[in-house]
């Protein structure tokens, strides 16, 4: 299948872009920082004890 120069282009940063992201998580994790995701709406975390976020207001003096 021949695809064209554009698509090639596209594909080609995506990967860029997709493995920058998997070493980003990687070194977090070694770390010990939380990597957080959206699922269907909600913050989910991919530490084994993470805390669930709640929204806080802050008031000023």
């Amino acid at each position: 299948m021949k695809t064209n120069k554009n698509e090639r282009w596209s594909a080609h940063f995506a990967r860029i872009g997709n493995e920058a992201v998997r070493e980003a998580q990687a070194r977090n994790r070694q770390l010990g920082i939380p990597n957080w995701y959206s699922l269907n709406g909600k913050l989910v975390s991919d530490a084994t004890a993470a805390e669930p976020i709640t929204k806080t207001t802050t008031t000023r003096p």
